[in-house]
């Protein structure tokens, strides 16, 4: 009989690994020995526990055994508890036993026989029985001596011995042997568990979280646990208990998939070395810490624990023994063959031990004895603080800080944290306080940016030059629009901005940029106009980025010429050469204000004609740029990860145009619910420019029959942006409220509205704001010229939604050829907007436009109709969305019911969330 190897059994049912242990331990011609092996973690003992309750299931008798670690120097430990537990179960032989040891007591040297015979007694005595034991690695040599041979007398008999393994290389060879022996004849079976596969540790996660993990968290997954279904588990627990994994739309995701995860000390394999003897556990922990130093590692923990290398090699060898470590290709070099498990045992650690072993890593390193790299050394400074030389500790920290400033914010952070309180010169202590807090603000950890430049501010003002107390001060304006201290943001509009360290120059920009955050973009923009011969006289960094504020400001209420002269020169500006985070700065605004007025190509041609001085950019802008260029699938996942995480306030307006971009894309995919929580959490979170949300949130409206309700959200977000003086996004707005008043019958009214996308297409002069003109006029004036110039200027313009949603319009208004819908149709497939597509498909019915693909059409109704049940909508508002009746809504509900097996909208509900819907 062949051996097997099979998935570990997933913790939510019966599957395909319990069904054949099971048929194999209940066939009586099969095996009489069952063996599962697998690594350590791999989750043996979940599947005897599995298995117990599969045959209690099927009314078979199971007896559960497990071997601990100290049996294996008692001899005839198991031999003699399993006969025990027999005669338990059969009294009658359990009686024949005691009168017969009673009689005539055996000596020691016939113990193995007595036992063999009570046992073959016992067995013969049997109904059907299944014996499960755990552990069996641990089992004394005497109850094997008299256990295996048993196995021969068991064939096609009642009894089945199911037994957990762990394989070391330091089984007994003889006990390999006799079970190859027993392999060869059909008597015994090894039934391999491996670890999980990539989709059964998402399937793993979900059910636990009930929540979808995101590939960066199935990332970190694999590269730690690798499939072990118990570290997975660990792992997942840990980071809900350190706060760095967050739920957001139902997917999980890790505010860095590069910090550890807070395990717990007792995690099984860590309790289990705790019970080693000698030096195993020490050096198990030292080692954790140590591994990376290649052949250095040994020499470092024997100096740790006051011991020489031979013992620790013993110790090593054992740890290796037990499967916990391998080595590697190099002599002298170990690692972990489940790299959580090293988190684990660091955790473990005293403050002092942890200390000192990072001590004499740095030591080693500094002195050439070792070499590891730069994220080791840096992580061992962090530990190490001052048991190490701090002066050297310090200028390592803030060099390597800074270096990882753009590419690696969670690290750069930590380090230059680290650099900050080794530091005890005031003068170098505030160059790390302003590196941290410009590494913290760039990537959106407003919190620990608001620390670190207040600290500046309140105590270091005289030590750090005007140019770099500036930025302080404009960081720590944005990381209070950051964490949303809106009563801190209008004490510096009102009168705090006065008591600001600095000049003039820095307190204008500083209550200008505050304005802003405060939605109060007129008057900010009034207020730079008015002190613009202060700020323009002041030095390069005060004039810097006084134009910069002052051409964004100006693009959004309408005035584009300096924002246009800015775009075609980036160079041409006061900080361009003074650092590579300034030039990140610049280009990064620019190109999030080119995506904001809806011109992506100018932003892609920008960037690509100014590369970023690194690959990093904002995770909100990578949403626009993707949702705008149809890469949805993308564009969503980023956008779960920056809500779930808070990665995208601060800048403005990104939170807000960034919730647009993910209301869209859920909202023509049927999420109809989760689309409306993303506007009211742009709401709560950070309330800028909110009338750029009016069109997507008019789409949900409409889309449940709510036209009027629409209707008024699109004028209340125009009055809106004419409070403010924002013209950015009215082009839009304009568009919609002309064709709502064309359809309500006021031709009047909807003239206006064209005259007013004429208004703003001058003024921004872009390429939507003459689209929306001439969309305007084409279905307001029945313009079939215009209409085809829009057809024309969105192709070029190379935005699907946009693209779709255009000729879509102007067919549903008799504008263009019917024909055009399938462009349309094709383009809507491509962004899966699921509801989009249906309603397209109503309009192509009604103009009698074929639609290819029906069994295409009816998985993707299916989807939908499942989409919109998940939402929890009613069959009334399930009718309202598919254009339908409600008794062909319950109609085609019975239908998928019976096709998939769902019992109810619960069920069917359930399975949609949890990603197990078969569609």
């Amino acid at each position: 009989m062949a051996d097997s190897e099979l998935p570990v059994p997933t913790l939510f049912g019966r599957d395909a690994s319990l069904a054949h242990v099971v048929d194999l331990a209940a066939s009586p011609d099969d095996a009489s020995l069952i063996l599962l092996t697998g690594p350590p973690g791999i989750g043996r003992s979940a599947v005897l526990a599995a298995l117990r309750g599969e045959f209690k299931t099927l009314g078979i008798a199971t007896l559960t055994l497990r071997v601990a670690r100290n049996e294996r120097d008692r001899p005839y430990s198991l031999a003699s508890r399993l006969s025990a537990e027999l005669s338990a179960l059969y009294p009658a032989v359990g009686g024949s036993r005691r009168r017969a040891t009673a009689a005539a007591p055996s000596p020691r040297t016939d113990s193995g026989r007595q036992l063999a015979t009570e046992l073959r007694s016992a067995v013969a005595a049997c109904d059907k029985l299944i014996v499960l034991v755990d552990d069996v690695q641990w089992t004394d040599p005497s109850s094997r001596a008299v256990l295996l041979p048993m196995v021969r007398t068991l064939a096609g008999g009642p009894v089945t011995f199911v037994c957990a393994l762990r394989p070391s290389a330091a089984d007994p060879p003889g006990d390999r042997a006799a079970l190859d022996q027993l392999r060869a004849a059909g008597l015994a079976e090894v039934v391999t568990l491996r670890p999980l596969r990539e989709s059964e540790v998402r399937a793993l996660v979900t059910q636990r979280l009930q929540a979808k993990p995101s590939a960066p968290l199935l990332s970190y997954l694999r590269r730690e646990c690798r499939g072990m279904p118990g570290a997975v588990l660990a792992a997942v627990s840990g980071h809900q208990r350190s706060g760095s994994l967050n739920i957001f739309d139902r997917h999980a995701h890790l505010t860095s998939p590069d910090r550890p995860a807070s395990l717990p000390a007792g995690l099984p394999p860590v309790e289990s070395l705790r019970q080693l003897a000698g030096l195993v556990w020490p050096v198990a922990k030292a080692v954790a810490v140590l591994h990376p130093l290649g052949s250095a590692a040994a020499g470092l923990i024997a100096e740790a624990l006051g011991t020489n290398e031979a013992e620790v090699h013993e110790a090593l060898v054992e740890l290796r023994d037990e499967g916990l470590l391998r080595q590697g290709p190099r002599p002298g070099h170990w690692g972990f063959r489940l790299p959580l498990l090293a988190s684990a045992l660091a955790t473990c650690l005293g403050p002092y031990e942890r200390r000192r072993l990072a001590q004499l890593a740095v030591d080693a390193i500094w002195a050439g004895d070792a070499v590891a790299d730069g994220r080791f050394l840096a992580e061992q400074l962090v530990v190490a603080r001052r048991f190490v030389d701090s002066r050297r500790a310090s200028d390592e920290l803030l060099a390597r800080g800074t270096a990882a400033m753009l590419d690696d914010g969670y690290f750069a952070e930590r380090w230059l944290r680290a650099a900050i309180e080794l530091i005890a010169e005031p003068d170098r202590r505030a160059q790390a306080l302003l590196a941290h807090a410009a590494t913290c603000c760039i990537h959106l950890r407003y919190a620990e940016a608001l620390d670190s430049a207040w600290t500046v501010l309140s105590g270091h003002a005289d030590l750090v030059s005007p140019e770099a107390l500036l930025e302080m001060e404009m960081i720590y304006v944005v990381s209070l629009g950051g964490i949303g201290d809106t009563a801190a943001l209008a004490e510096i509009c009102n009168n705090g901005w006065r008591s600001l360290p600095g000049g003039e120059g820095h307190r204008i920009l500083t209550r200008a940029i505050a304005l802003c955050h405060l939605d109060r973009w007129r008057e900010a923009d009034e207020y730079l106009t008015a002190h613009g011969d202060v700020w323009r006289q002041d030095n390069d960094v005060v004039g810097a980025l006084g134009l910069l504020f002052s051409e964004c400001v100006g693009v959004f209420l309408g005035r584009f010429e300096p924002f246009d002269r800015a775009v075609a020169a980036p160079p041409r500006w006061p900080m361009w050469t003074a650092a590579s985070r300034h030039r990140f700065e610049r280009m990064s605004q620019l190109a999030r204000v080119l995506m904001a007025l809806g011109e992506l190509d100018r932003a892609e041609r920008l960037l690509a004609a100014y590369p970023m001085p690194s690959g990093y950019r904002p995770v909100p802008d990578r949403v626009v740029a993707n949702s705008q260029a149809g890469h949805w699938d993308p564009a969503l996942d980023l956008a779960r990860l920056s809500l779930a995480t808070g990665l995208s306030v601060g800048d403005l307006p990104t939170h807000t145009m960034m919730c647009r971009e993910t209301c869209i894309i859920l909202g023509a995919r049927g999420a109809l619910a989760r689309s409306r929580e993303v506007i009211e959490r742009a709401r709560a979170v950070q309330p800028v420019m909110l009338h750029l949300l009016a069109v997507p949130e008019a789409y949900l409206d409409r889309a449940l029959g709510a036209t009027e309700r629409a209707a008024q959200g699109v004028r209340d977000g125009i009055a809106q942006a004419v409070r403010r003086g924002l013209v950015i996004g009215t082009d839009e707005l304009w568009l919609t409220r002309a064709v709502s008043e064309l359809a309500a019958g006021d031709l009047v009214a909807a003239q206006r509205c064209v005259d007013e996308t004429k208004k703003v297409a001058e003024l921004l002069g872009t390429g939507r704001a003459r689209l929306c003109r001439l969309l305007a006029t084409a279905v307001v004036h029945r313009d079939h010229a215009a209409a085809a110039e829009a057809v024309q200027l969105v192709r070029r313009r190379a935005q699907p939604h946009e693209h779709a949603e255009t000729i879509h319009l102007v067919v549903r208004h008799g504008l263009a050829d019917a024909s055009l819908l399938h462009e349309a149709y094709a383009l809507y497939g491509d962004l899966d907007a699921l509801l989009r597509r249906a309603q397209m498909r109503n309009l192509m019915r009604e103009r009698k436009v074929a639609m290819p693909g029906r069994s295409l059409v009816i998985a993707e109704n299916e989807r939908l109709l499942a989409t919109l049940v998940a939402e929890g909508l009613t069959n009334r508002e399930l009718a309202v969305v598919v254009g339908g009746s409600e008794k062909s809504v319950e109609s085609r509900l019975g239908r998928l019911f019976k096709r998939t097996g769902f019992r109810s909208r619960v069920e069917l509900a359930s399975a949609t969330l949890a990603g197990e819907y078969p569609a």
